[in-house]
């Protein structure tokens, strides 16, 4: 069952830059700039050579080494439903970065920043994200649902910029 229990609590929030992707981990770390091509292919089957996503993702990869980059990598997401589109993109660049140097740095910088929060909106507000976790939680005794991925958003505003790479 593919059910979202926030259809109702549509919002419009701020979100990062289309053209930018961020990954750390304690094996690898890079920041992404620009975007080459998008790729939507449900990753349905994605783990077999000859699936329709491995061989859209071959060709894609393809064109990006014959338009000039040397190594090409994808990011983005799949959904938990590979039925549902994929959101990868291929980026015009990318560039590695130590984590252990960039936590350092982060630290060094957060010392001698000082940031004052003027605004804060629950999205969704705490009374409906608990009515939507008890509706939750009551489906989960039920063979309707499988699982259950809840969240919620703090949207913070600060009285100065933020560099959200500190933050990660």
């Amino acid at each position: 069952m593919d059910t979202s229990l926030a259809e109702e609590v549509q919002q419009t929030m701020a979100t990062l830059a289309p053209n930018r992707f961020f990954f750390m981990s304690p094996y690898r770390s890079f920041t992404t700039s620009g975007c080459f091509a998008r790729f939507d292919e449900p990753a349905v089957n994605g783990d077999s050579p000859d699936s329709p996503f491995q061989q859209k993702l071959a060709a894609l990869f393809a064109d990006a080494k014959a338009q000039g980059i040397k190594n090409p990598v994808m990011v983005g997401a799949i959904p938990f439903d590979p039925r549902q589109p994929s959101s990868l993109y291929i980026p015009e660049s990318w560039q590695s970065f130590s984590r252990q140097e960039k936590q350092a740095s982060a630290r060094r910088f957060t010392r001698s920043q000082s940031l004052n929060v003027v605004e804060r909106q629950a999205i969704p507000q705490q009374t409906t994200f608990e009515q939507m976790v008890a509706r939750a939680a009551a489906l989960t005794a039920t063979p309707q649902v499988d699982k259950v991925v809840l969240s919620r958003l703090i949207d913070i505003t600060t009285d100065a910029a933020i560099d959200s790479g500190v933050l990660l």
